[in-house]
C-alpha cells in the first residue's frame, strides 16, 4: 500500500499554500485530534498505550461505508472547539516550519479548519484514506512528506514512529497518556507553546 501526494488524492476543498512543499523550513507535521483540536468535555480517551511491534505486518483498519463515515465524523468532530493555545501557537509554529495536518480521521476537516480561522497555517492537510490503521497511516505519511518532526498525542503512535521514522517526535500530555513509558527519544511537550520554544519560534503579539 503506497500513500501518494498528487493533487487528485486532495479533497476538492483542501486549501494549499502553494503547488510543492519545497521551501526551506522543515515541516512539522501535526495530528489533530488532542494536539490542537479538543476532546469533548476536555477528557482525551481516543488514545492507547497498547504498543504495536514495530516489525510486524501492520493489520488493516475496518472502515466503515462512506454512507456511514461521513454523517458519524460530521457528529463527532464538528462540534469540538480548538484548545485554548491552538491559533497563537500555530501562529508561531509556522514561522519557522511548514506545517502539515496528518491525521486518523478518514474525513476532511477544512470545513471545522475554516470556522476556526486555523486553515491558514497549513500547507496541507492530509487524512487517512489508505486501508491502514491509523499508526501506521501516519507513519508512512510523514516518510512520504519527509517532515523533519512529528507532534502527536498518542502514546502508540508516538512509540511507533520514533522507533520506524526519521522524524523526530513529541507527544503532548494528557491525563491519560503521562503515565505511559515511552522510547526516551520521544519529546514531551505540554502544549504547543512549549513546542513552539523547543523548536525556536518567535513570540508573537496576537490580534
Amino acid at each position: 500500500m503506497t500513500i501518494t501526494l498528487e493533487r487528485p488524492s486532495l479533497h476538492p476543498g483542501t486549501e494549499l499554500r502553494g503547488e510543492t512543499l519545497t521551501e526551506e523550513r522543515p515541516i512539522l507535521t501535526v495530528d489533530m485530534d488532542g494536539v490542537f483540536c479538543s476532546p469533548f468535555f476536555g477528557w482525551n480517551v481516543g488514545i492507547s498505550s497498547d504498543f504495536l511491534d514495530p516489525d510486524a505486518t501492520p493489520r488493516l483498519a475496518s472502515v466503515p461505508p462512506r454512507w456511514i463515515r461521513v454523517p458519524w465524523d460530521t457528529l463527532r468532530f464538528n462540534p469540538r472547539r480548538p484548545l485554548p493555545d491552538a491559533r497563537g501557537a500555530l501562529a508561531r509554529l509556522q514561522q519557522v516550519r511548514r506545517l502539515v495536518v496528518v491525521t486518523g480521521r478518514r474525513t476532511y476537516p477544512q470545513w471545522w479548519l475554516r470556522r476556526y480561522g486555523l486553515i491558514r497555517y497549513f500547507d496541507r492537510i492530509m487524512v487517512n484514506e489508505s486501508p491502514l490503521r491509523s499508526p501506521h497511516y501516519k507513519l508512512e505519511a510523514i516518510d512520504l512528506l519527509g517532515a523533519s518532526e512529528h507532534i502527536d498525542d498518542d502514546p502508540r503512535t508516538a512509540q511507533l514512529l520514533v522507533q520506524r521514522s526519521r522524524a523526530r517526535i513529541f507527544l503532548r500530555n494528557w491525563p491519560t497518556n503521562t503515565k505511559t513509558e515511552l522510547d526516551p527519544r520521544v519529546t514531551r511537550v505540554n502544549d504547543l507553546h512549549e513546542l513552539a520554544d523547543l523548536l525556536g519560534a518567535p513570540r508573537l503579539q496576537m490580534p
